[in-house]
């Protein structure tokens, strides 16, 4: 029997489904085989992969699926032996490699690169992880035969790089997570000459480390990720002295111990996942371990999945074919998508091929979410609508379950009123910058989920009265989570008149408006992944006859939907684009 828990410290599973295995199938391959390559989701809910190596050498391209279909991304100019990459607030893709300090951009909707800044050290495999502010955290690697203790961060709206805390030890190949308390752990590693004792926590609101409790076995290449009670697991990796280990131990911050959980049934180093994350917080709860290879370098095709509440691993079907350091990702619609990756034996083969894990969810008619502005205001509350939010008997309470991407972040909420075609949360307060998922949840039965990010409205306008026209100011958008503001629109109320500003101006004169009769004004940042939301409305302002002449960039008698869609969008894109060691193949 399924059984959901309107909690925010998930202590138990979202739902349950006794042994019940997922499905595995193949899905279209990609035109090039690649292995260590990034691969992330994007705000459109398509997932792009970057670069990689495969038998010819560096991968140069890249590729992006769609519903089945792979399009050819263009090379970005860099290669590297192997890629990282994270989905900043605006949707753009911060990509770097460990052959350069010179980041790129990925627009995708644009389908075009961009510079990405400078960073202040070459790195092979650091850790990379994004920050509740919407920076970037990278930390350690190595770096002319040097391994790095230092850590810099990368800030999306100046698009520069600036060194931040080191760490105690220096360490790459590390695996890293964002904390529930918006703190990174990093642990083990490598050191050039063993193992890494040692884990570490960073805290962006100081810029420094403090160490945190030992590691119960020292390894590096293992999988790190949040569990939906805010402790962290840490599972497998190459441990030394030729030992790929089935070990997994979970971290609690609030006690900063390491206790051990259950092992797993297979070694498993450089599973599929992201290069330093390796297995996938699953919308249940549990966590999906597939691929990766034991300590003769055999590739796994076996999954299992974990489970906080048991503590255990269990099988869960297998690839079809064994592979390790391809890329995992968590789709909207609850499958895992599995691409490429590598195998050593019985001889060094790279695969185009690409897979989908469907997990088991209690059976039932599953309730659906309709599509949803991406941009939705940040601590306030949520509204969705769609059908099925009461569940089959029409009594049952749904709930709403956000989950971040970038960590696998649970969070489940009861709602603050409900029908069964409106669900409506209570203000969701402060959460970390990122892209989310957003699902219903009703008698333990997921919808799929629409992609959301949260942000701050821009600044309440003010407007001075003029000659059948009114000149509107706002303060300038804070750039919330790492998304600046590209430009602005304005709409009058009564009659939906407005102008335009490409930023930094915060001000623009709506003409056409009639003498004598009270406007009000709202703005709406324009961000470059999406129209932000819609700002507290001014104070009523009159025309008259006597007033100042017009102003620059007036757009008579468009409605707010016209005003987003004017060639702002172009322009103001445009000019903000313009701001501004792994195992070795071959």
């Amino acid at each position: 029997m399924s059984k959901i828990f309107p909690c925010l410290g998930l202590a138990a599973l979202l739902w349950q489904t006794p042994g019940a295995a997922g499905v595995w199938t193949a899905d279209t391959p990609m035109a090039t085989a690649r292995g260590q390559h990034a691969g992330v989701l994007l705000d459109d809910g398509s997932v792009a992969v970057f670069n990689g190596v495969n038998s010819g050498g560096f991968v140069t391209g890249g590729e992006r699926y769609a519903r089945g279909v792979w399009e050819p991304i263009a090379a970005s100019g860099f290669t590297g032996n192997v890629t990282e990459a994270v989905t900043l607030g605006t949707g753009q893709v911060l990509v770097r490699h460990d052959g350069s300090a010179q980041a790129v951009l990925f627009d995708p909707v644009a389908n075009a690169w961009l510079p990405g800044g400078t960073q202040t050290a070459v790195r092979s495999l650091p850790s990379m992880t994004l920050l509740p502010d919407g920076k970037v955290l990278v930390a350690g690697g190595t770096g002319g035969g040097v391994h790095l203790a230092s850590a810099e961060l990368y800030d999306p709206q100046t698009r520069t790089w600036a060194a931040t805390g080191s760490m105690a030890r220096a360490r790459n190949a590390h695996a890293a997570v964002l904390l529930g308390d918006g703190r990174v752990l990093v642990a083990s590693g490598y050191s050039g000459s063993g193992e890494v004792p040692g884990a570490e926590i960073y805290n962006p609101a100081t810029g420094t480390w403090s160490i945190a409790a030992l590691p119960l076995v020292l390894r590096h290449y293992a999988s790190l990720n949040l569990l939906p009670d805010g402790r962290a697991l840490l599972a497998g990796g190459y441990a030394g002295a030729g030992v790929v280990t089935t070990h997994a131990e979970i971290y609690s911050p609030a006690d900063n111990t390491w206790t051990a959980t259950g092992a797993m049934k297979f070694q498993r180093s450089g599973a599929m996942g992201s290069p330093l994350a390796h297995a996938t917080v699953l919308p249940s709860g549990q966590v999906l371990m597939v691929g990766g290879s034991d300590a003769a370098r055999v590739a796994h095709p076996e999954a299992e999945i974990y489970d906080h509440t048991t503590g255990a691993w269990t099988p869960d079907g297998s690839m079809g074919v064994g592979r390790e350091n391809g890329s995992a990702h968590l789709l909207p619609d609850g499958d895992v998508l599995l691409t490429g990756g590598f195998a050593e034996t019985p001889s060094t083969t790279f695969y185009a091929s690409v897979e989908r894990y469907t997990p088991d969810v209690p059976a039932g008619s599953a309730p659906v979410v309709d599509a949803v502005p991406l941009l939705q205001r940040a601590g306030m509350a949520l509204t969705l609508t769609g059908a099925g939010f009461t569940g089959a008997s029409g009594t049952s309470t749904p709930q709403l379950h956000l989950q971040r991407v970038e960590n696998g972040a649970i969070r489940l909420w009861s709602p603050a009123s409900h029908t069964d075609a409106v669900f409506t949360s209570p203000p969701l307060g402060t959460l970390p910058a990122g892209l989310y998922m957003a699902r219903v949840v009703v008698d333990g039965i997921p919808s799929a989920a629409q992609l959301v990010r949260f942000t701050t409205p821009a600044g309440t306008p003010a407007a001075t009265p003029g000659n059948a026209q009114a000149t509107v100011n706002w303060p300038p958008h804070p750039g919330t989570g790492g998304n600046p503001s590209a430009g602005y629109a304005v709409t009058a109320s009564p009659g939906g008149a407005g102008c335009i500003a490409v930023a930094p101006a915060t001000s623009c004169t709506v003409i056409g408006l009639t003498n004598g009769t009270p406007y009000t004004f709202t703005v709406r940042a324009q961000h470059p992944n999406g129209e932000g939301p819609v700002s507290a409305v001014s104070a009523p302002v009159t025309p008259t006859a006597v007033g100042p002449g017009p102003g620059a960039v007036p757009v008579p008698g468009l409605s707010p939907a016209a005003v987003a869609l004017t060639a702002l969008a172009a322009a103001a894109l445009a000019g903000l684009g313009r701001r501004g060691a792994g195992r070795r193949r071959g």
